[in-house]
């Protein structure tokens, strides 16, 4: 368990579970991050504690998941997303990453688990998606604040996206490009506008309806 405790100094919350899926070590961080104590989820199956999810409700913790299964070949799988609930019911997305410590047999294998609590940035993400959506679906029927607007599509959606707050690197993210590409957008769109800050477009795209 030593070794273990030495995951939990990175800083990451940090739960192992042996070859049969049961949770033999629980870290504090990972107590702070969910809720439930040591005592609570020791001898317990992993499953049932995280009971884990897709984005569309679909369940991603359970017996004999590919995690276990890749691990009990002695492989790590990639590090994946999972949304949970802590131990007050609270909704929480978690970072995973995977750490394969090979036992004598497959059954003494651990399965260490690190992890992130990454909610806030998936809120972020779900949001610009339904902003991109929104401007993907605009039409002339939508309004003419749209259509008035002298911008291009892409330079519309980094507009929506400045309006949640989005840093200009959460926009390169959100729309699969380069900071330097969403920087040239903004200073295209802010000559196009007649504005001289990022603040005064997203003022001039709320007069218009836009945000």
């Amino acid at each position: 368990m030593a070794l273990l405790a030495a995951f939990t100094r990175a800083g990451d919350g940090v739960y192992a579970v042996d070859g049969r899926q049961r949770i033999v070590y629980w870290s504090k961080t990972a107590e702070r991050l969910l809720g439930h104590r040591a005592t609570q989820v020791l001898g317990r199956y992993c499953y049932d504690v995280i009971a884990g999810g897709d984005r569309r409700g679909h369940p991603f913790c359970r017996q004999n998941c590919p995690v276990i299964e890749c691990a009990l070949k002695g492989r790590a799988s990639e590090s994946y997303e999972v949304l949970t609930r802590t131990a007050s019911g609270q909704a929480r997305w978690l970072s995973v990453s995977i750490v394969v410590l090979r036992g004598r047999s497959p059954q003494s294998t651990l399965t260490v688990h690190l992890i992130r609590d990454v909610t806030e940035k998936r809120r972020v993400e779900v949001r610009a998606e339904r902003i991109l959506a929104a401007v993907a679906s605009a039409s002339p029927e939508a309004g003419e604040g749209v259509e008035a607007m002298p911008l291009t599509r892409r330079e519309l959606e980094v507009l929506q996206l400045l309006a949640c707050g989005l840093p200009n690197a959460q926009i390169a993210d959100a729309l699969g490009v380069s900071p330097t590409t969403v920087r040239n957008h903004i200073e295209h769109l802010l000559g196009k506008l007649g504005v001289h800050s990022k603040l005064e477009a997203v003022v001039y795209a709320a007069r218009h309806h836009v945000v």
